[in-house]
């Protein structure tokens, strides 16, 4: 499965993630998983926005410290300097 991997517990604007397939351009949607630092998971859709961004649909999970996380959608963008994405807004 797709997998997109977040460098923290949650999503929030400035976090990190490393992003491990290939995007898929023209709108087209992708099923994947996104795993999160304390490695709780939760099913995901990942949409290009244009080739430096995407949005990220996370639906709820719960981390591993128990904290409900509801569903959300963000933009990241590809940071070039360090090499992954980052998360810029809340959609």
């Amino acid at each position: 499965m797709n997998t997109i991997g977040f460098h923290d517990t949650h999503v929030y604007p400035g976090c990190s993630a490393i992003i491990l397939f290939k995007i898929v351009p023209n709108g087209t949607t992708v099923q994947v998983t996104a795993e999160f630092s304390d490695g709780s998971t939760a099913t995901a859709e990942v949409e290009q926005i244009n080739p430096d961004e995407v949005s990220v649909n996370i639906d709820a999970y719960t981390t591993a410290r128990g904290t409900h996380i509801s569903e959300k959608t963000w933009r990241l963008r590809y940071d070039n300097a360090q090499e992954l994405w980052k998360v810029v807004a809340k959609m």
